[in-house]
């Protein structure tokens, strides 16, 4: 019953936004916190509140109410599973702020919503002060891709095209990651670029491919599907290691090619400041556990999901380190 519970658990907090949400193969996920060091799984009592930042009707958004019915069959819980969209997470964080601190209150972000949002938008007040992390549950790189048809097959070729063309680039819009990743980029470059944005990465990929865009990054699992198809060519990743998670193909680094830019994406599970840190602990010692379970790693490959094991604390770190790259990109292009 405990496995089943935890099953259905993890699908309900395994959430990340579409434009930028998955996990991605060939790179190093950060394993280091509780992983080995796991205790009795937590099992949660009551009602579940669960706020997502990414819009309805999305891959996350199926699989979390999917999941949630499950946690109302197995134990008769109600697990309340809200989109709210909007400000970068500011919106859902808002409404898990209006309720006391509670292990079951709890809240799926991106670390945009404590590094570059508060920046692009002074109104979004959201400081790491104001919550415990419970841990990480997917980092991913980001990956600049070209269409197939462009006849770009390197950056080489997309800085020949950048000198006698304006560089149309998709991407979510200003303060969004794939925006801050690609001003930077062309900033550095000294390549005249602009942005053509959406509210998903996967619009924007769709953009290149129909030739209203030359370019476009999005997160390296969610344009798997299109490499593996081959209309789109990945030329660089945002990351210190190069990218070997598609077939065949060895992703150089932006840093390789004379920019240092690196900027991951982390979506990771939050409630209030004031929850115990052993009940934080507690649960995510409990989606370890539920990680190294048959059930989980055949959904996980089904879902080309490869978890992130970092805990609470070392992620503040990174989140903290992170805020201090994009406050630098602000201050420079933006």
């Amino acid at each position: 019953m405990k496995k089943k519970m935890l099953a259905a658990f993890m699908a309900v907090v395994m959430v990340f936004s579409v434009t930028a949400c998955q996990n991605s193969a060939g790179t190093s996920n950060n394993n280091s916190g509780n992983s080995g060091q796991q205790k009795e799984a937590y099992v949660p009592k009551g009602d579940f509140n669960i706020r997502v930042f990414a819009a309805a009707g999305g891959v996350a958004d199926s699989i979390t109410r999917i999941a949630a019915k499950g946690l109302q069959e197995d134990y008769g819980v109600t697990a309340v599973v809200s989109n709210l969209t909007g400000a970068s997470g500011a919106v859902a964080v808002a409404d898990l702020d209006s309720y006391k601190p509670s292990i079951n209150e709890l809240a799926v972000v991106s670390m945009s919503l404590f590094t570059m949002a508060p920046l692009m938008n002074p109104d979004i007040k959201a400081s790491l002060d104001n919550y415990e992390i419970v841990g990480s549950l997917i980092r991913d790189e980001f990956v600049l891709l070209v269409s197939a048809k462009s006849g770009i097959k390197n950056w080489d070729d997309l800085v020949a095209y950048g000198k006698n063309n304006q560089i149309i680039y998709g991407s979510n819009t200003p303060g969004g990651f794939t925006h801050v990743v690609q001003v930077a980029l062309f900033g550095e470059a000294g390549l005249n670029a602009q942005a053509l944005t959406s509210d998903g990465s996967n619009k924007d990929i769709l953009a290149v491919m129909s030739g209203d865009a030359i370019c476009a990054t999005a997160t390296a699992t969610l344009a798997k599907t299109y490499i593996d198809s081959g209309e789109v060519i990945p030329i660089a990743v945002f990351s210190d290691k190069n990218y070997t998670g598609y077939s065949g193909l060895d992703v150089p680094t932006v840093k390789s090619l004379g920019y240092d830019i690196a900027l991951p994406s982390y979506n990771f599970l939050i409630s209030r400041a004031g929850v115990s840190k052993e009940e934080a602990s507690g649960l995510y010692n409990a989606l370890l556990s539920y990680r190294e379970t048959d059930s989980f790693k055949t959904q996980a490959a089904n879902a080309n999901y490869i978890p992130d094991n970092t805990d609470g604390e070392t992620l503040r770190k990174e989140i903290e380190h992170y805020a201090e790259v994009c406050k630098g990109i602000y201050d420079k292009y933006y």
